[in-house]
């Protein structure tokens, strides 16, 4: 859990900071994910790319239901 003074940091943040911020965590993950030996790697994204899957047919099927 953050910080009460943490999170007062982040809520005094513009919303560009706030990006800024997101970059670098991402830029982070990009630079980890590539670190790993490709078998590992493409272990963690074939998993990602299942669980984005599973859910864009949740959604479909929802929408199909409610339409």
């Amino acid at each position: 859990m953050l910080s009460t003074e943490r999170l007062e940091r982040y809520r005094r943040m513009t919303p560009e900071q706030r990006w800024a911020e997101v970059e670098l965590l991402m830029d982070d993950a990009w630079r980890a994910l590539q670190a790993l030996p490709a078998d590992e790697r493409e272990r963690r994204l074939a998993y990602v790319r299942a669980q984005h899957d599973a859910s864009d047919r949740i959604v479909q099927e929802h929408l199909t239901r409610h339409a």
